[in-house]
């Protein structure tokens, strides 16, 4: 799921493969994580249970046009195919008292489960996503989604991965329409993905530090720099160029400004 993105098409033996997979069982990865895909829950949870109600959101909104994205298609242009396919996986946390370190730890759990469910490669890998639902956070619902994916998204960057946040109070603006909150979901939950290239905008952002964003850029650059379009990569560069020149500057400031508090 990428949120007001665009597309990426889908190789046609991939969708082939993807298909033969329909009937294979469950993996042990699956298994060991309580993973199961959104066609699961659709026909075995009730509709107001949280996975389902997260399924759903899914459907009616990231799977849809909006009047408020600022370009055509769906919200995410990922997810009907990730539907179609059955590449969404999704678990509930049902722990009520938890901590960041403990959803910390349970991403990291999660990551490590997302890289052994198929497709591993190839362009039907793009449409596979595990959603990690938080349905009893409470009131603390958008702190510790937003810390947590704070903490570790540069981490999932540097894999070549991404980890979003989505809440109910989630701020996070569209691309194309600043006023457009496309990460606001009815349930809390961290989604973790591959990294494609129309991500570029997520890792050049103004709101993170020069060195986040030169940390974001290298590592986009050193994963997926011999595969993204040339407009792509002149990007990518031309902001981790700004991003070293902001950070050169930020250092030599920093020994002025100390001798003028001394």
């Amino acid at each position: 799921m990428i949120p007001d993105n665009d597309a990426v098409p889908m190789i046609e033996s991939d969708r082939l493969m993807m298909q033969g997979r329909a009937c294979v069982e469950r993996p042990l990865a699956t298994v060991r994580g309580g993973l199961v895909q959104a066609s699961v829950v659709e026909r075995e949870q009730a509709a107001d249970a949280p996975l389902a109600v997260t399924v759903a959101w899914i459907r009616n909104f990231l799977a849809r046009p909006h009047a408020d994205v600022g370009r055509a298609g769906p919200v995410c242009p990922f997810t009907p195919a990730a539907l179609a396919l059955d590449t969404i996986w999704l678990a509930e946390v049902t722990d009520r008292d938890v901590s960041v370190e403990r959803i910390v730890d349970l991403i990291g759990e999660y990551r490590d489960l997302f890289g052994e469910i198929e497709p591993r490669n190839g362009q039907a890998a793009i449409n596979k996503t595990v959603l990690v639902v938080f349905p009893h956070l409470g009131q603390d619902a958008a702190g510790f989604i937003d810390d947590v994916q704070r903490e570790l998204k540069p981490s999932f960057v540097d894999l070549g991965l991404m980890l979003g946040e989505f809440h109910a109070a989630n701020e996070s603006p569209g691309l194309r329409n600043p006023a457009f909150r496309p990460l606001r979901s009815p349930v809390p939950m961290l989604a973790i993905r591959h990294m494609v290239e129309t991500d570029l905008p997520f890792l050049r952002r103004d709101l993170d530090t020069a060195q986040i964003r030169a940390q974001y850029l290298r590592s986009y650059l050193r994963r997926l720099g011999g595969t993204v379009r040339r407009n792509y990569f002149d990007q990518a560069v031309a902001a981790l160029v700004e991003a070293e020149i902001e950070l050169k500057a930020a250092r030599a400031e920093a020994p002025r400004a100390a001798a003028a508090g001394a």
